[in-house]
């Protein structure tokens, strides 16, 4: 019915009507519905929601607290660690020092001996480079004489005091008159004291 208004529209020259949609149609079309986001929170729910924010804050505070003391108690025990393992280190070097301090005494000995007996030749000058390339071995490992020279004040803590003299003006009291064997000290401790005759 409709096509055969719209033909004899065309065939007499009319325009052709147009159908507008229903008024309804017209104010829906291109628009979704509307979604209600409101949420209602009664202040029972609020007050559980907080008081379980209150507690995941504790509980994170107790974990942060647990984490801090773990790795302090960890930075400790490497730091103990690492003095332990320069200690044990620095005392195997100390030991094997001592070990050959004899030896050490025992060129001095043979030097002193020679010098006196008006002996030298390439035998004693051997024996002192020997001797000087042992002590530049010692002194890398940290190996360094204590002083004990005459005159030099006597410390309990370096000294083993073998001798004692009555002081006088030339030798005050305290204070070291001659050195019967020579202390050393191996990374600043005493491996072994020096003898000495002491001003009493």
């Amino acid at each position: 019915m409709k096509e055969n208004k719209k033909n004899k529209a065309r065939q007499e020259g009319k325009p052709e009507e147009r159908v507008d949609p229903a008024p309804a149609e017209a104010e829906n079309a291109g628009e979704s519905p509307k979604e209600d986001n409101t949420i209602t929170v009664t202040r029972e729910k609020l007050e559980e929601l907080n008081a379980y924010v209150k507690a995941a804050e504790q509980k994170r505070d107790e974990y942060l607290a647990m984490a801090q003391r773990v790795q302090a108690d960890f930075d400790n025990y490497r730091k103990r660690n690492a003095s332990l393992r320069t200690e044990v280190a620095d005392d195997a070097v100390r030991d094997a020092v001592k070990e050959v301090l004899p030896s050490l005494d025992n060129l001095e000995r043979a030097l002193a001996a020679a010098k006196a007996a008006g002996e030298a030749g390439s035998l004693y000058t051997g024996v002192e480079m020997t001797l000087r390339g042992f002590e530049e071995a010692l002194k890398k490992l940290g190996m360094e004489r204590v002083e004990a020279a005459p005159g030099t004040v006597f410390d309990p803590e370096k000294h083993n005091a073998v001798m004692m003299t009555e002081a006088d003006e030339e030798h005050p009291e305290g204070t070291i008159i001659e050195c019967f064997q020579t202390g050393f000290a191996v990374r600043g401790k005493v491996v072994r004291y020096a003898m000495v005759r002491v001003a009493n």
